[in-house]
């Protein structure tokens, strides 16, 4: 796929922005959190599940918009959120439905978890490209790209978590509880990259 096209087309599911992430990040945590407290817990995670599917496939659309802004040089395919958004939210989908939802939670937050890790590095390139176009240099440079890198380096941690836990619910380690708490790890680090202080770490 030409660089400059896939990412002009992803770039349609941006919706809502910053604000309909956050929404959905508060949203997976209140699932999250009720589910922890013994109330429907599969039921729930699943609901979660579809709803991270839909933010990961938003903030990739976000994360398109961004690169139509660079040269086509800076970009040769699509963030792996949006894979992942699709597949999670399709496994969310068929568990709540009943399918395997003991298997098919845990492999999307493991899915979630490696898109996480990865996109945090795609927004640290991209936005060190964009200081770069923007003239920043000297002082100002060093400390844009540091909180870019702090950024990545968090959403990095977030994502290895949920990994760790998902593989863990996986091989039936108090999989409801270990489930519940990777989507809550996955729904705080969306909550909190959409909001005022996220935003000075990862500016849109």
């Amino acid at each position: 796929m030409n660089g400059r096209y896939g990412a002009t087309a992803l770039s349609r599911f941006e919706v809502g922005g910053p604000l309909a992430e956050a929404l959905v990040g508060m949203a997976v945590l209140a699932l999250a959190v009720i589910g922890l407290a013994g109330v429907f817990p599969w039921m729930l995670a699943s609901a979660a599940t579809i709803a991270l599917g839909a933010a990961f496939i938003f903030e990739s659309g976000a994360l398109a918009r961004r690169f139509t802004l660079l040269a086509e040089e800076a970009w040769g395919g699509i963030p792996a959120g949006f894979p992942a958004g699709c597949a999670g939210a399709a496994l969310g989908i068929l568990s709540i439905l009943g399918i395997a939802t003991a298997v098919l939670v845990p492999v999307g937050i493991i899915v979630y978890g490696v898109a996480l890790a990865m996109d945090g590095r795609t927004r640290f390139v991209l936005r060190r490209m964009e200081n770069e176009n923007a003239g920043f240099s000297g002082m100002s440079m060093k400390v844009a790209t540091e909180s870019a890198r702090v950024s990545a380096e968090i959403q990095a941690l977030a994502g290895a978590a949920a990994v760790i836990l998902g593989v863990l619910a996986l091989i039936r380690i108090f999989p409801p509880v270990l489930s519940l708490a990777a989507l809550l790890v996955i729904g705080a680090t969306a909550a909190f990259y959409s909001s005022p202080a996220g935003r000075i770490l990862n500016p849109r």
